[in-house]
């Protein structure tokens, strides 16, 4: 899943960070879901700031349906602001008009969202500039059907931006459009398709047969106009059991051109109520593992999001954070004059059990969400040893 918004709000009395992740506004009082909060000993705040690679341990939880014991959590505290360097690639986000309507939508839903005017997009990509970044992955909603989206793609090019995209696909095959967008500057995309299935396909992602069928026609497109794609399925109940036969189908379709990603759903978003994503790890784990063998054998490309080592017991998984595409920051959605760093905004959703500190693969790991953790507590994240 990918980081979908932040925005100031007043909390307490004073200012501080509300991370939205694209799900909240947090001015709204009608919202429904609040963005979890870790309470340190220090700070009330989830965004306290500190010096990079510091832990801070969260006061005693309260008692989850999970265990009757008491819950103690740590979580990495990172400056919310980090440097601009030559390497550095933001978010950047067109509005979260979309074309697919996935029931597990990670988006806000908020209306001053939904559409951001294309003179103000173009006005964020000058500010960028002045800020020093020359790299921007374009995101949405699914931004190729914003209505500025090309003078969105010639500026960044006249700007000298390289940018990458996330899509859904379905407009990439469109003839010349893939081409198009290669020739302003795209160099990858990443492409939602959350199931080879058709029928499972339509269901997961809220969309009709022909634009099903749409993606893989994008796929090809962009992969023909030398763009580099990662296709990525997030797991749901209705495609359980299915992920080798995913890892076929991909290798079948486009042999070792694409890379994969699978990703474990977050319940964050407008859709984060849908019954489809309301998974335990255990009950994906044996998929998991048939995927990561199946990879294998094909010597096929394939990371994982949101899925600890110890969740599947091995410590060389490849587990990365929601960025997805090495996004160091992210450009704040509704006005757009503030950058933040997006690990900043990965600690204040993920915690870890005290026990991980034991575990090998602790300093690269994420961490779990600590809403899955007030859920179901941390027995399934057991260290991993050498």
């Amino acid at each position: 899943m990918l980081l979908t918004g932040v925005t100031l709000c007043k909390r307490r009395g004073r200012e501080s960070l509300a991370v939205t992740q694209g799900y909240v506004n947090a001015l709204d009082n009608s919202s429904k879901v609040e963005p979890p909060q870790i309470r340190t000993r220090n700070s009330l705040s989830p965004v306290t700031v500190a010096p990079r690679g510091n832990f801070s341990q969260t006061a005693n939880m309260a008692d989850t349906p999970a265990s009757s014991t008491r819950l103690r959590l740590m979580r990495r505290r990172i400056p919310e602001i980090s440097p601009i360097t030559s390497s550095s690639i933001a978010l950047f986000r067109l509005g979260e008009v979309c074309n697919h309507h996935c029931p597990m939508c990670s988006n806000s839903g908020r209306p001053e969202g939904h559409l951001i005017d294309t003179s103000d997009l173009l006005r964020r990509i000058n500010w960028l500039h002045e800020q020093g970044l020359r790299r921007v992955v374009v995101t949405g909603g699914e931004p190729t059907i914003h209505p500025g989206f090309w003078q969105v793609a010639e500026h960044l090019a006249r700007a000298d931006f390289a940018w990458d995209i996330n899509s859904n696909g379905t407009r990439f095959g469109e003839p010349g459009l893939a081409a198009r967008a290669a020739d302003l500057g795209l160099l990858r995309a990443i492409i939602s398709l959350h199931s080879h299935n058709p029928e499972q396909s339509c269901l997961v992602s809220g969309i009709n047969l022909n634009q099903h069928l749409a993606i893989p026609l994008g796929i090809d497109a962009l992969l023909a106009a030398g763009v580099q794609v990662m296709i990525n399925l997030v797991i749901t109940r209705i495609t359980i059991g299915t992920l080798s036969s995913f890892v076929d189908f991909c290798y079948a379709s486009w042999g070792s051109r694409a890379v994969l990603k699978v990703v474990f759903p977050s319940t964050a978003g407008k859709g984060g109520a849908w019954t489809g994503i309301q998974l335990r790890y255990r009950e994906v784990v044996a998929d998991l593992l048939a995927a990561q063998q199946r990879a294998e054998t094909l010597e096929l490309d394939l990371s994982f999001e949101n899925v600890p080592p110890c969740v599947v017991g091995d410590s060389r998984l490849r587990n990365v954070d929601r960025s997805g595409f090495g996004e160091t920051h992210y450009l704040e959605d509704l006005e757009g004059k503030q950058l933040f760093s997006i690990k900043h905004i990965e600690s204040c959703f993920n915690a870890y059990p005290e026990t991980c500190r034991n575990c090998i693969s602790f300093s690269n790991c994420q961490g779990v969400a600590e809403s899955y953790l007030r859920s179901y507590g941390a027995e399934e994240f057991v260290p991993l040893r050498e």
